[in-house]
């Protein structure tokens, strides 16, 4: 063994780039593409890992400073204001990716007869763009108004959850979340009723309810454990009695709808702000009909397992198909699934295994169950109250 000391022996400090305490296993990172109003756009994808990154002149590489006029500053200020760490535990999401989409609007006509109307282009090139972010696990669209109808936005879901499908052959899936400003509870509600001739109800498609919370509510999910009911733990940065109050019949047919909520927990003297739950827009189907990953903290909680496990199958490919290969493999993809259940992620019956095609010789197939670990929605609590003692002195 050479020693190739060169220099005195010390210890030396340098800066990182990222906070190694922070991030990490379980937190979410986003691509961010939002309407910012500004004629000239951000060009490219940009990093912004604190909000007084974002807030400059795009000149000075950022996307403007004005939260009142640029929708995805806005959410990018809300968003940061409740992406920080309380407890040494905490996730936090490092950095996020963002996409500027200028005005994402075009406009015919003039005076009284001109339309405004989404620019489709623009968007679709921002969904193609985002994959360019293979460490990327989740998508958000910014910038939607009351005034961009559902034949307007749907479409645009819809490209949007098709170009996440087709990425996620590659073993990166991803959930789109979107919101729209201005609209009411009962017209977002539009937006996941099958009755309607646009409508969104998907999986992988989430639907955040009251645009003015849209940032801390992504933020609040991306920073919860990929395994964890997003609205289990209370948010960091909202106040107690700052979330809007309604009866139990008016929250039912919220989430119902399939859109997510905010509202005051009150179990007893304290207040907890929270995440009513996490539901994807397909929770807006019947009851009896809801796919198995309806919720988010599910459907996180198997996209990671797939994430991981394409991991583990990665080295297999190009090498050769040899039994003591293959049992590796398989070895190796056991080990991953017994770690995700003594974590409590998974429960059993999770299985993945490895097993040659039928029909092409050079084609390796793996196939599997996964069965997330469930939350509890629902405590069912009964007491039985006996007569009280009444023979005294006993």
């Amino acid at each position: 063994m050479t020693i190739t000391l060169t220099e005195t022996p010390k210890i030396k400090y340098s800066e990182t780039s990222t906070d190694p305490t922070v991030g990490g296993d379980g937190a979410e990172i986003p691509v961010i593409m939002g309407i910012t109003g500004n004629s000239t756009p951000a060009s490219g994808i940009l990093t912004f890992r604190n909000y007084s990154a974002a807030c400059k002149t795009v000149a000075n590489g950022g996307i403007g400073t004005d939260t009142s006029t640029n929708p995805l500053l806005a959410f990018l200020k809300k968003f940061f204001e409740e992406n920080v760490q309380k407890e040494s535990s905490d996730l936090v999401v490092p950095y996020v990716y963002v996409i500027d989409l200028g005005t994402g609007r075009t406009t015919t006509g003039s005076g009284n007869e001109a339309v405004t109307t989404l620019t489709t282009a623009t968007f679709t090139t921002a969904f193609a763009n985002a994959k360019i972010k293979r460490d990327a696990t989740a998508e958000v669209l910014v910038g939607f108004e009351k005034d961009d109808t559902a034949a307007q936005i749907i479409p645009l879901i819809d490209s949007a959850l098709a170009a996440i499908a087709a990425d996620a052959v590659r073993g990166s899936p991803r959930i789109l979340y979107f919101g729209v400003d201005g609209m009411t509870m009962d017209e977002l509600k539009s937006l996941t009723n099958a009755t309607n001739a646009k409508y969104v109800q998907d999986s992988r498609c989430a639907l955040v309810g009251l645009y003015n919370e849209f940032g801390k509510t992504c933020a609040r999910i991306f920073t919860t454990h990929y395994s964890e009911e997003p609205g289990y733990a209370p948010y960091r940065s909202v106040a107690p009695n700052t979330f809007i109050e309604r009866t139990s019949t008016v929250e039912d047919a919220i989430q119902n709808a399939g859109i997510i909520f905010n509202h005051d927990e009150k179990p007893a003297k304290n207040i907890y702000p929270k995440i009513n739950l996490a539901v994807s827009t397909s929770f807006a189907k019947a009851s009896d009909n809801r796919p198995n990953d309806c919720l988010l903290h599910a459907r996180r909680n198997v996209d990671q397992l797939i994430r991981d496990a394409f991991e583990v199958i990665y080295p297999q490919l190009k090498r050769n198909e040899t039994e003591v290969n293959l049992s590796y493999l398989q070895a190796d993809l056991d080990h991953l699934v017994n770690e995700k259940i003594l974590a409590g992620y998974m429960m059993d019956g999770t299985q993945i295994f490895v097993e040659e095609s039928a029909s092409n010789p050079i084609e390796l197939k793996v196939i599997g169950v996964a069965v997330p670990v469930n939350a509890t929605e629902i405590i069912n609590f009964e007491l039985y109250i006996k007569p009280p003692n009444t023979t005294l002195g006993a």
